[in-house]
């Protein structure tokens, strides 16, 4: 267990509360990256830890109601998710079970065939069909080995993907197909559903909130040259908000990605990059907070991993009080935050 708790009380007002229908941008950089920022707003919504009688978000909060989260991520697996929220306390797949908790894999199987649909053409194809090159099934990460041939029980194929997901605690795994608008719209009708059964058993006080990990990335992927742009993801997410409590959602805001696409010159930004500035410039100015994580200008300290700099978005309000924190990850993935001269 980290030796630090898992919530350090500057962070407190900013991850304890979302309002109704706001946007949190997180933006990282290759040297400070954001995953322990969403965990601790995973630990903050799933723990209830504002009440000492709640359990991991299971009880009721001080408010009356109840938090679930649903997290979608372009950039880290389950298992990543899952280990590291468990240093923290938090089980997710005892969560997920419990439908408090739903995590949605946009990684793993993206630009690949769905898995009930490779299952069922492992088999030749029927006449006149053209031939499939989809590969067969591995097993998946986390299935239980089997003791021995005799062990090994056969399995419908249509069903091994939903069980294996459901083995390891993952609501869905999505699939990109196709081309601009359409293929998104496929994309949001995949975690709309997932966002549903949740629903399905909330009452009308509890919040529901939804974690965007890496979108960028799916830009990054596709492109203008697939149809899919800044205003494009824009829309797809404002979708998306219209769903939950509140969105919180993370991208990379490197230099070369951001600055590249506004610097004048002879020479022209990548599709990559102007694309890319313009949607996290988009999400900035529809945010209530953007919280911009860096490492330090003057270069690498032996206490100090980054800065974290909370600044009010363009949809905010005068109640959010904006500061800069310093911030140091230790080895057992505790984090200290602190301001600037203190120890």
């Amino acid at each position: 267990m980290p030796s630090q708790p898992p919530l350090p009380p500057l962070l407190t007002p900013y991850l304890s509360s979302q309002p109704e229908s706001s946007l949190t941008l997180v933006s990282s950089i290759l040297g400070a990256t954001s995953n322990w920022l969403v965990l601790r707003f995973l630990h903050a919504s799933l723990s209830a830890s504002s009440n000492s009688n709640a359990s991991f978000g299971l009880e009721e909060s001080h408010n009356g109601s109840k938090k679930k989260v649903v997290l979608v991520s372009f950039l880290r697996s389950w298992e990543f998710w899952r280990a590291e929220a468990k240093r923290l306390g938090l089980d997710l797949a005892r969560l997920a079970g419990q439908k408090q908790f739903a995590f949605v894999d946009g990684l793993s199987e993206l630009f690949c065939a769905p898995q009930a649909e490779t299952a069922a053409t492992i088999a030749p194809p029927n006449a006149g069909s053209p031939a499939r090159t989809t590969l067969p099934l591995r097993p998946q990460p986390g299935a239980v080995p089997g003791r021995g041939p005799s062990s090994v029980a056969p399995v419908p194929n249509n069903s091994y993907a939903a069980r294996s997901q459901s083995e390891l605690g993952i609501a869905k795994k999505l699939h990109f197909s196709g081309r601009g608008i359409g293929a998104l719209d496929a994309l949001e009708r995949d975690i709309a559903l997932v966002i549903q059964q949740q629903r399905s058993t909330m009452d009308d006080s509890d919040e529901l909130l939804l974690i965007i990990d890496q979108p960028d990335f799916l830009l990054a992927a596709t492109g203008p040259v697939m149809g899919i742009g800044a205003t494009e993801m824009a829309e797809w997410l404002s979708a998306l908000q219209q769903n939950v409590h509140a969105t919180i959602v993370t991208l990379a805001a490197d230099s070369p990605l951001i600055h590249n696409a506004s610097t004048s010159g002879n020479q022209m930004a990548a599709p990559v990059e102007s694309e890319h500035a313009a949607f996290a410039i988009s999400l900035a100015h529809r945010a209530r907070s953007v919280m911009q994580l860096r490492t330090l200008e003057t270069g690498a300290a032996r206490d100090v991993s980054g800065v974290l700099r909370i600044s009010r978005g363009g949809g905010a309000d005068d109640s959010l009080d904006e500061r800069e924190l310093l911030y140091y990850i230790q080895r057992d993935g505790g984090v200290t935050v602190f301001g600037r001269g203190e120890s």
